[in-house]
């Protein structure tokens, strides 16, 4: 079992520095681009939400063309479950309105591979998810691992390293 979890690990690093090298990319160059001021609603690497919400508005210019109220009704789903969604839809409405953010067509080579881009954090984000539950899955049993957990910044890949490394001793 021990050569299954180092697998998770390896992989799990492997997928984390892709979805990085795709972050730094989204950031340094699609969102200067297609919407500058929509870095600030970026929170974590680790929701989907805001690729979701990129996808379906690549561009400022596609929030714009709607009314307030149109806009909201329509991303309401795509943000998922947040605090105060309302009042973040309306500010990514406002903020959309007043965008320097260059004038791309929803059918634009451009968006296609802006959206190309988000599919594949998408896709990695996914992974990640399914190595870390697949990882609590194996070890959760354990009374290292569940140790190892309860400290304080130590999640499943973290618990795995730990507990191979100790494995291996």
């Amino acid at each position: 079992g021990t050569a299954d979890i180092q697998e998770l690990s390896k992989t799990h690093e492997i997928v984390s520095r892709s979805k990085t090298e795709l972050w730094h990319r989204i950031l340094t160059h699609y969102l200067p681009l297609y919407f500058p001021e929509a870095e600030r609603f970026h929170r974590s690497s680790r929701t989907d939400w805001f690729l979701a919400f990129l996808d379906k508005y690549p561009s400022p210019h596609m929030i714009s063309a709607m009314s307030r109220q149109a806009f909201i009704a329509d991303a309401w789903q795509v943000v998922g479950r947040k605090v105060a969604k309302e009042r973040l839809l309306s500010d990514i409405y406002t903020t959309a309105a007043g965008s320097v953010g260059l004038p791309v067509g929803p059918d634009s080579d451009a968006v296609r591979m802006f959206r190309l881009v988000l599919a594949e954090g998408r896709s990695l984000i996914r992974q990640r998810n399914e190595i870390e539950a697949r990882s609590v899955e194996l070890l959760s049993g354990l009374p290292d691992y569940q140790l190892l957990t309860t400290i304080p910044g130590i999640g499943p890949i973290n618990a795995c390293l730990l507990y191979t490394s100790d494995a291996a001793d």
